[in-house]
């Protein structure tokens, strides 16, 4: 099996550390202008690109990990694209059927944008659990990418919905998430473990939106305790 890590909104395959470290046969990408090359700006598109970077590298018994974003990009893939690959499994970090982003967010990052400001303490606050340097490298990465990357990657969150075709998914499917996720909250795991055939849930104490980073150990053995039943 190879493992491919997507990974949220506004951030490179940096936040994946702890994870490359530990799977063998794992590659943790960076989507298109993360930071080089042309942003996308639709699910879709990003999917189609994923689903030519596979093919591309030849990679097969392809189980995608994805975070926020990525849940998504993973989620739309083995809806709507499964049949031109060879895709074995999902994990779903910090997902949801529907990712909407609050407005707010939304026009402040359209403000910072048009007004040139310096990138934001608050756009990294999710990160504050993250135990260094890795919050460090994190956060670098992001401010790299830059607001406009952010708006992009959360306006394609905010038009994401699944809902209707989540039954469409028939690969084994691990759902993952913190009991203190306050941006995709356990009640969005429950509804993806309820509505996928083939899914179950894993809820980490005390771990929030970054949880595979700021409990890798655990998380990681979650994974491989899946990734045993694949075999």
């Amino acid at each position: 099996m190879t493992l491919l890590f997507l990974h949220g909104s506004g951030c490179t395959h940096v936040v994946w550390q702890h994870q490359q470290q530990f799977f063998e046969h794992s590659i943790a990408i960076d989507y298109p202008g993360h930071p080089d090359g042309q942003t996308l700006t639709t699910v879709d598109a990003l999917t189609q690109w994923l689903v030519d970077y596979i093919a591309q590298h030849q990679l097969d018994e392809v189980v995608l990990v994805g975070h926020s974003l990525g849940s998504a990009v993973a989620m739309q893939l083995a809806i709507s694209a499964k049949a031109k690959i060879q895709l074995k499994a999902l994990v779903l970090i910090g997902a949801g059927a529907r990712l909407k982003v609050m407005p707010q967010l939304l026009q402040s990052l359209s403000t910072l944008i048009e007004s040139a400001q310096p990138f934001p303490e608050y756009l990294l606050a999710a990160n504050q659990n993250i135990a260094e340097p890795l919050q460090s490298q994190i956060n670098t990465s992001i401010i790299k990418n830059g607001v406009s990357v952010m708006l992009t990657d959360f306006t394609m969150c905010d038009k994401f919905d699944v809902i209707e075709q989540l039954p469409q998914i028939d690969v084994p499917t691990l759902i993952i998430v913190g009991d203190a996720d306050q941006m995709t909250p356990i009640k969005y795991a429950t509804f993806l473990q309820q509505h996928i055939p083939n899914a179950q849930i894993a809820i980490i104490e005390e771990g929030s939106h970054m949880v595979f980073a700021e409990q890798p150990d655990t998380v990681n053995q979650c994974i491989e305790t899946f990734l045993n039943t694949l075999d």
